[in-house]
């Protein structure tokens, strides 16, 4: 991360305005800035006298991307109340400010421990036991807008015919609604000396827990023993599902997610050219027209 004074370019002008308007015991030439690159976004660490802040634009291209700080304000209100998230200090102007919490994340390996021996299932039992924020998730409008954000010139005619299917297919019927994170990986989880929490939070909204459970298990690749493990381990926690009904439910969303996984894939390698968010295309393809052939069949 670099390191900025208040008096040298890169910094934000909003940002500093935000700071003074609202925080105006602040000295701002004691602040130092710190930019943060994110998969998705950018954000400023804020450091001085006291201070320890991360700061959060809301652009119009993020909020086509599903995210809104707003929402994410409120989610992280809630959530902090019970020390699963960071503390949220301001939504204002376009900026959300958010306590920067003590902690380290989590490794790769160590998140893969965290799932085989409950820990994960635990975080997302107690995030899932929650009252709903009133922020549903909104696939379908998600998914025009990520189809209009890729590029043009990718758009297949098996692209065409998978994105025509969900816009017109019924959802699942919820097992059970519920504030989710909707992206826990590793990066994402913070150990702090009070406990697991979880950060990054500008996806989350409410939704089934299963569509949640599915992106889990989806993304960490997980084999049939080690997928029932980490339910039976998320069960124990959150009761009233059986695993068997569990793994039913998220068998229906798997499509769902492969393919907003897929477009959020698109849309990164149109703004970043990086042939990385390529990479894994080929196989949610394979996934999404054998699931096609499933649905007609």
């Amino acid at each position: 991360m670099a390191a900025f004074s208040i008096n040298q370019a890169g910094i934000p002008q909003r940002l500093t305005a935000t700071i003074q308007k609202y925080f105006p015991t602040v000295e701002m030439g004691d602040i130092r800035f710190e930019l943060v690159e994110g998969l998705s976004s950018k954000s400023w660490r804020i450091r001085g006298p006291g201070i320890e802040w991360l700061a959060r634009r809301q652009s119009p291209t993020e909020r086509k991307m599903g995210v809104d700080r707003q929402r994410e304000f409120a989610l992280l209100r809630q959530m902090s109340a019970i020390e699963l998230a960071p503390q949220p200090l301001l939504w204002r102007d376009g900026w959300l400010i958010v306590e920067w919490a003590p902690g380290r994340i989590a490794t790769p390996d160590e998140f893969l421990m965290m799932l085989a021996n409950g820990e994960v299932a635990r975080v997302l039992s107690q995030l899932h036991r929650q009252p709903c924020s009133g922020h549903p998730l909104d696939l379908k409008t998600l998914f025009a807008q990520h189809w209009q954000l890729m590029d043009p010139c990718r758009r297949s005619p098996a692209l065409l015919r998978a994105h025509h299917y969900f816009q017109r297919a019924a959802l699942p019927t919820p097992l059970a609604l519920a504030p989710l994170h909707l992206d826990v990986h590793a990066e994402n989880l913070l150990i702090t000396p009070q406990g697991t929490m979880l950060i990054d939070w500008e996806y989350a909204s409410d939704g089934d827990i299963a569509f949640e459970l599915a992106f889990i298990v989806r993304a960490s690749q997980m084999e049939s023993q080690a997928q029932t493990y980490f339910l039976q381990s998320y069960q124990r926690h959150r009761r009233g599902f059986s695993v068997s009904r569990l793994q039913q439910q998220i068998m229906q969303w798997f499509p769902w997610v492969d393919y907003l996984v897929l477009m959020w894939f698109e849309i990164r390698w149109q703004q970043t050219k990086n042939p990385e968010f390529l990479a894994d295309i080929p196989a949610l393809y394979h996934r999404l027209q054998r699931c096609h052939r499933l649905q007609q069949g």
